[in-house]
């Protein structure tokens, strides 16, 4: 009775109720509908570079225009992250999500039937304002219900949803292209999202925290505060590179696998889905070493995983120059898998531990727009390298000075200390 009595005081010195307790079993339940969302809004964008062969010929389209698309999406995405972020708080994760994985899936049934490359523009410029809830709604949602250890894991669980929507893209997208055609593939992929977004708004349950209503209906003050911090400022030019690299990568690496290494398009999709397999495997393990062997901090693992995209990416661009390195191709796209998709779920711990809680879905936003812009800006680049050259060597050098940057900020960024376990969570275990 003592005990109890003990933990209802704390509790309550900690802003909950015993009617906001949820079990261990229920908050992990919640990370496997987070994990079925990233998988659904994922699988969408990696189709895009997955049957950018079949594109790229359908529409008449250069690698310039290829890496435009992207941007149209990117552009999108940049726009809603922030107030996206910023209406989560308050308005809460279950409808925010449920409206973005149904408005997804609409505007890919839609791509499905473009005609012409403007067209395709407009409607990934409105595809990506949507596909621009998902991070800070999901990320706010664990942020919210895991303590500072065990947090990361449960980021890196979650967002290997990502990987495996690239996983699925990649091993059954081509085989449907081929037999079918890739806009009866991207066809098929939006209707069942449309129709998952019921199933999502039934097993979602609603983050426990959750801020005041602001006074205005975007507050645009309170955005650009938080956009112009030092830590943001740091932790955006990172997500800048990162996110610059993972869309390169992503969306150029079938391309530069069927064209100028000469694999079948099946093939070079199965490379596509082995690096997102492996990056699942690396968001999970870098999670845990932060959380378990590292004490919950990130700096560390995250100047690991950079090291390893610069020379993975290195790698890329000299096998382009030198042919007699392509047995190594495998290792290289392995290499770029883990740490070039591996790093999401530390960057997005580290954000939401520079704020409070009340504030991380407005956090992860504002530092996904960072990075939205160099998905916006990089693929374009690495498109018209290409295009200049003829060779994708000089192109991959592009995620290869990415890395090399975020080596450089992370020496002027200075991690938190850790918060000590809640008693909400210890007694969550001890149950």
């Amino acid at each position: 009775m003592i005990l109890q009595h003990e933990r209802r005081q704390a509790w309550n010195r900690n802003g909950w109720s015993m009617k906001n307790i949820q079990t261990s079993n229920d908050r992990w339940v919640m990370v496997g509908v987070l994990w079925l969302v990233h998988a659904l809004a994922f699988m969408n964008i990696s189709s895009f570079g997955i049957l950018a062969p079949f594109i790229k010929e359908d529409l008449h389209l250069s690698s310039l225009q290829i890496g435009f698309l992207i941007s149209a999406l990117s552009i999108g995405a940049s726009v809603s992250q922030m107030p996206a972020g910023l209406i989560v708080d308050f308005a809460g994760v279950r409808r925010m999500m449920t409206l973005a994985i149904g408005l997804i899936g609409l505007f890919l049934i839609l791509f499905s039937l473009v005609p012409s490359f403007s067209i395709a523009l407009v409607i990934l410029l409105v595809y990506g304002m949507a596909n621009g809830i998902v991070t800070p709604a999901a990320s706010k949602s664990v942020l919210d219900w895991f303590p500072a250890v065990g947090r990361a894991t449960a980021m890196g669980i979650k967002q290997t949803g990502v990987n495996f929507g690239g996983i699925f893209a990649g091993l059954l997208l081509p085989t449907l292209a081929i037999f079918f055609s890739w806009r009866h593939s991207l066809l098929a992929v939006g209707l069942f999202e449309v129709v998952s977004a019921a199933l999502i708004y039934r097993l979602l349950q609603e983050s426990p925290v959750r801020s005041s209503p602001p006074q205005a209906p975007i507050a645009w003050k309170k955005i650009l505060q938080m956009a112009m911090q030092r830590d943001m400022l740091i932790l955006g030019g990172m997500v800048f590179c990162f996110m610059a690299s993972q869309f390169c990568f992503s969306t150029y690496l079938v391309l530069y696998l069927t064209q100028e290494m000469k694999y079948p398009i099946v093939r070079a999709g199965q490379y596509f889905a082995l690096s997102f397999l492996i990056g699942a495997a690396g968001r999970i393990l870098w999670s845990l070493a932060s959380d378990y062997f590292l004490a919950g901090r990130r700096k560390g693992i995250l100047r690991l995983i950079t090291l390893i995209l610069f020379f993975s990416s290195l790698a890329l661009g000299m096998i382009s120059f030198f042919p007699a390195f392509s047995p190594l191709l495998l290792t290289a796209v392995l290499a770029f898998g883990i740490s070039g998709i591996g790093w999401n779920a530390i960057y997005l711990t580290m954000v939401g531990e520079a704020v409070g809680k009340e504030s991380t879905g407005l956090a992860t936003g504002a530092g996904y727009s960072f990075g939205f812009l160099g998905s916006l800006i990089c693929p374009p680049l690495f498109g018209l390298l290409v295009d200049q050259t003829e060779v994708y060597g000089y192109a991959w050098l592009l995620p290869t000075a990415c890395a090399g940057a975020i080596l450089v900020l992370l020496n002027f960024y200075e991690e938190k200390e850790k918060e000590t376990p809640s008693p909400i969570h210890s007694a969550a275990v001890s149950r």
